[in-house]
């Protein structure tokens, strides 16, 4: 009997043969109608080709095809890949779509560039916080630490004194 982990497993594998399948139908369907003379859609399939060379990769070099930050960017590149698609079903062609779009690039070009100065004050943060040795830390020792020892002094030479 399976557990409800092993069970879970299975669900995710027979939805990624899904997956799998549909878009096997789908370059199928494609290529029969012939929507491949496009140069776009090839690039479309070739760009999807090369994100599962790289999830190959990923997974070949022992990390998680989910959670690793490589990954990560892999699955974010197959999110805007399909963002045509999913524009092309929704038939976003309204004339009011250009005037969306210019009204709200400034709002995304903003909150990028707050967001990237967020990230740099944090980044600034944590490296002024990283431990450092002095002379204040090495005086004031906690209990159990013992002050004699050489190795909870800060080294205050370039070299080790000589030997006599």
């Amino acid at each position: 009997m399976l557990g409800a982990w092993g069970m879970l497993r299975r669900s995710l594998a027979g939805l990624g043969l899904l997956l799998v399948v549909f878009h096997g139908w789908l370059f199928a369907g494609q290529l029969w109608d012939g929507e491949l003379s496009d140069l776009t859609q090839i690039a479309r399939w070739l760009v999807a080709a090369g994100l599962l060379v790289g999830l190959r990769a990923i997974r070949k070099r022992g990390l998680s095809v989910f959670r690793s930050r490589s990954a990560i960017a892999i699955w974010l590149l197959a999110a805007l890949l399909h963002g045509p698609a999913l524009a092309e079903r929704a038939s976003v062609t309204s004339p009011a779509f250009p005037d969306i779009v210019a009204a709200l690039a400034p709002v995304a070009a903003n909150a990028a560039v707050g967001g990237l100065l967020l990230l740099l004050v944090l980044v600034l943060g944590a490296r002024r916080r990283a431990v450092r040795p002095s002379l204040a830390s090495s005086a004031t020792s906690p209990v159990g630490v013992d002050p004699f020892a050489l190795d909870s002094y800060p080294i205050l030479a370039a070299r080790p004194p000589p030997v006599l």
